[in-house]
């Protein structure tokens, strides 16, 4: 996918100079901080989802192991 991003004049003139001593690109180093970004998030994700997972796998005696949920139902006012 192809974006455009905007940054100060000398923000870019300094991150390709640390880029050109570095042997990489200024393009390199935004999506390698794009992709820790997003690997962060993805983790974040999982771990909310793990800990959902456990809180009704704990609780399966108040709510019991048969309980199914339908969204149409919780849904109503």
């Amino acid at each position: 996918m192809s974006i455009t991003l905007s940054a100060p004049p000398a923000v870019v003139q300094d991150v390709r100079m640390y880029a050109e001593r570095n042997s990489t690109s200024l393009n390199a180093i935004i999506r390698e901080h794009l992709e820790k970004i997003a690997a962060i998030e993805r983790k974040s994700r999982r771990d909310g989802a793990d800990q959902l997972k456990s809180f009704f796998a704990s609780e399966s005696d108040w709510f019991g192991d048969d309980v199914e949920f339908d969204r149409q139902v919780a849904n109503e006012r």
